[in-house]
């Protein structure tokens, strides 16, 4: 609303005058807003830093795992009858296996169509009594009682509900052929299917043509009760010969000695060499083998990519804390944009925000581990390679700030001369020592990985304190900056309530002064006429 006064014959512009009274108190509620400002821009970069050093940390936990740091390489000399991984601590040697039976489950089928009535419920399907029965479901150990009323249920109800059991029994039942099957979903000689119940359970078990052997067995109850019990065959082992030894397994996937196999048909018999005469052949099975080595290629992949995330994450932290500060480009206020082009409000922007990290000191500290976590050798760990300069890794020119560099070919001598020298490198646990009833691991003795690991959690942390875990302190009330934010936000509410009873006040006071100078105008009017 304009304020321009001159009723009263002053003709003073008051809102001017009021907001060049108000321009120095009002600039300093700004600088409050400014500061504000400068907080929400540095909470943003260091959770910037925050996620791109959890990223890296998660994964530099797998530079602690012997899958990364020691991949295997496994062949199978027949595929069609066995293929094969290897865990990490598998030993590089080659394996003689025959397959002379493949594990298996059981497998029912009704013997012919059981429908004896109109498609419908159990009960007209198959010509039951309508009574509800329970029925139990037993395969290995495994066992459920379900319960079935024929009057209300389809053989799809009973399926389901089968299905559903937890017994590793699966049921269908196919409309076209008119027949039921049950399978189970485990194998070995322990898998076998029963179903119990009651006459009526009985009956209806029967109806369904499974070919399942039926038993039953009386309590002493009074009356009597008679469960009807219906069961089929056991499942069947693998049966093979490994490395000479006669072995079973009750799946056709196992692990022995952190191989894992994987059986996909018997071993065929064909011409084979009389292992009694080198001149003859002999119909026999010709033993698969199965080879063990160390991945080498994936290995130097493996650190490769290391290597890569390391850099990447080590330019962004010395870039932060290179970026100059511009501690005269202070945010912009409302009235200073009205004046700029948007092109200006950007430039400036860029120059305001820049350097929100600069010489930070948590994170040139976190810099300067990450470099030693690679430069420091491990000790406590034995023979030629003890540190990453002896397999291979080394830092470029002091004006590179750390960044690494991997000698391939000096990485590939030292696994292929020790298979195991990247676990010892590189995941070594350490020793640890006990101070005020807190363990504390012994850096020097921590394979790299342990302590790039230790060394990030440990600046997660510092920053999840100073500056929260999130951009905004919406849901951010306990780190340091976002209580500075509160604080801040405090003084500018009452600043603006001050200034604005300020603002108040002199308008108050020329209200006052318009008015007395239109009683003056008034009088002196009067007194004009009075005296002619």
């Amino acid at each position: 609303m304009s304020r321009i006064y001159g009723l009263s014959g002053s003709g003073m512009d008051v809102d001017a005058i009021v907001k060049s009274l108000m321009t120095a108190q009002r600039a300093s509620s700004a600088g409050l807003t400014q500061k504000k400002t400068v907080l929400e821009w540095k909470k943003t970069a260091y959770n910037s830093i925050y996620t791109d050093i959890s990223n890296f940390r998660n994964s530099v936990f797998n530079y602690k795992l012997g899958a990364t740091l020691n991949p295997k390489a496994v062949s199978s000399s027949n595929t069609s009858v066995a293929t094969a991984t290897a865990l990490a601590d598998a030993g590089n040697i080659s394996h003689s296996l025959v397959v002379s039976q493949l594990a298996d489950g059981v497998k029912l089928t009704s013997s012919s169509t059981i429908t004896t009535g109109a498609t419908g419920t159990i009960a007209t399907q198959l010509g039951v009594a309508a009574t509800a029965f329970d029925i139990t479901v037993k395969n290995g150990t495994a066992t459920k009682t379900i319960t079935v009323d024929p009057s209300t249920m389809t053989l799809n109800d009973l399926v389901s509900k089968i299905n559903s059991s937890g017994t590793n029994v699966q049921a269908s039942y196919d409309t076209t052929l008119d027949r039921f099957f049950l399978s189970t979903t485990n194998s070995g000689s322990t898998a076998g299917i029963s179903l119990s119940g009651n006459s009526n359970a009985n009956d209806f078990i029967a109806k369904l043509k499974l070919g399942m052997t039926m038993t039953s067995s009386t309590d002493s109850a009074v009356p009597p009760v008679t469960t009807y019990t219906h069961t089929s065959g056991n499942g069947k082992d693998a049966q093979f010969t490994l490395d000479g030894q006669a072995l079973t397994q009750s799946s056709n996937k196992f692990t022995i000695a952190s191989v894992v196999y994987n059986l996909t048909s018997t071993t065929p018999y064909t011409n084979i060499q009389d292992p009694n005469d080198s001149t003859k052949t002999i119909l026999g099975q010709q033993a698969t083998t199965i080879a063990v080595t160390s991945d080498i290629d994936k290995t130097v992949a493996n650190i490769k990519s290391l290597v890569e995330s390391y850099n990447t994450i080590l330019a962004s932290l010395n870039a932060k804390l290179d970026e100059a500060r511009y501690s005269s480009y202070l945010p912009l206020t409302d009235d200073q944009k009205s004046s700029m082009s948007d092109d200006d409000i950007t430039a400036w922007n860029v120059k305001a925000k820049s350097g929100m990290l600069y010489h930070d000191t948590t994170l040139n500290s976190l810099v300067t581990s990450m470099r030693n976590a690679f430069a420091n050798p491990v000790t406590g760990i034995t023979g030629q390679y003890t540190s990453t300069a002896s397999i291979g890794f080394s830092t470029g020119a002091y004006t590179e700030k750390g960044k690494l560099y991997l000698d391939e070919t000096k990485l590939r001598t030292a696994i292929t001369n020790d298979p195991t020298v990247l676990t010892k490198v590189f995941a070594t646990v350490g020793t640890t020592t006990t101070v005020d009833g807190k363990t504390k691991a012994n850096t020097q003795t921590q394979g790299i990985a342990a302590r790039l690991y230790d060394t990030l959690q440990a600046t997660m942390d510092i920053l999840s304190t100073k500056s929260g875990t999130t951009a905004t302190a919406t849901t951010d009330t306990k780190s340091d900056i976002a209580k500075q934010m509160a604080e801040y936000t405090k003084r500018i509410a009452a600043a603006k309530v001050r200034d604005d009873d300020m603002e108040s006040a002199y308008y108050a006071k020329f209200n006052a002064m318009e008015t007395a100078f239109s009683k003056l105008s008034k009088q002196s009017s009067w007194l004009s006429q009075q005296l002619g």
